[in-house]
């Protein structure tokens, strides 16, 4: 898979969830695709992202200034030349988060063993579960866990919830991954790995090619060990004006 056919996957990924379905609006903004969501997954509020490639980013500035978008809005960006970084910041913006873009090909997957510690979210536990997220977010929503295309995978121990993730399936053959995340003192045992050999398994079985996710720089190279590699590196910019930047990418 090329790194164009991946980054449309995760602008999918991001606009085509049930939640997004229902809140989110996709458009453009002269040279570039954006979304505005009327509720974000995790702040509920109003907000617009963005999403700049192949954009000079002079260009790509001028146009937002001329869409002239909500007050708490994310430039995404796919970081291609020198100085972009600079020209954003110049431009009003500062750097929120740095995410990878990666891909993994399933055909040529090694063999997974799942774990029997990871199990499907069903909609009748998903209040237990928001309740109890380890990053304190409520990550299982209703119009997600109605929507047959998204799993929700999730691992309990001692009654306590201490690791979870998404899939979306786009389409027959291609997914995308989202909200993996281990309680800090669970770290360092493999939740992450086992509960992602589950989801790719499944993955598998459904007969998909492609999966793809964006990963923090401490997931990297959990993603790498099992078989996904980088294509390019994002970058999430916010204005100055006091955004805050924490919930930045709630969609």
């Amino acid at each position: 898979m090329d790194v164009t056919t991946a980054w449309d996957l995760f602008i999918a990924g991001f606009t085509d969830s049930g939640h997004a379905r229902r809140y989110a609006t996709r458009f453009r903004a002269g040279p570039l695709e954006a979304v505005r969501f009327a509720a974000g997954e995790l702040s509920g509020k109003p907000f617009e992202e963005l999403f700049v490639r192949d954009c000079d980013p002079g260009a790509a500035l001028a146009a937002v200034a001329a869409h002239q978008p909500l007050p708490r809005h994310y430039l995404t960006v796919l970081e291609d030349q020198p100085g972009l970084r600079e020209t954003y910041e110049c431009g009003g913006y500062r750097l929120d988060d740095t995410e990878t873009l990666m891909v993994c090909d399933l055909a040529v997957l090694a063999p997974l063993t799942p774990s029997p510690g990871v199990t499907l979210l069903c909609e009748e536990e998903a209040d237990w579960h928001n309740c109890n997220d380890p990053q304190g977010t409520r990550w299982a929503l209703p119009e997600n866990l109605a929507d047959p295309r998204m799993a929700h995978y999730t691992i309990v121990r001692d009654e306590q919830l201490v690791a979870r993730g998404r899939n979306l399936w786009l389409n027959a053959r291609q997914s995308y991954v989202s909200r993996v995340y281990v309680a800090e003192a669970w770290r360092g045992q493999g939740l992450a790995r086992a509960l992602m050999a589950r989801l790719l398994a499944d993955d598998i079985a459904r007969g998909a090619r492609w999966s793809v996710l964006t990963a923090s720089r401490m997931g990297e190279r959990l993603y790498a060990g099992l078989g996904y590699r980088v294509l390019g590196t994002i970058l999430i910019f916010e204005p100055n004006e006091g955004v805050v930047g924490a919930e930045g990418g709630d969609g």
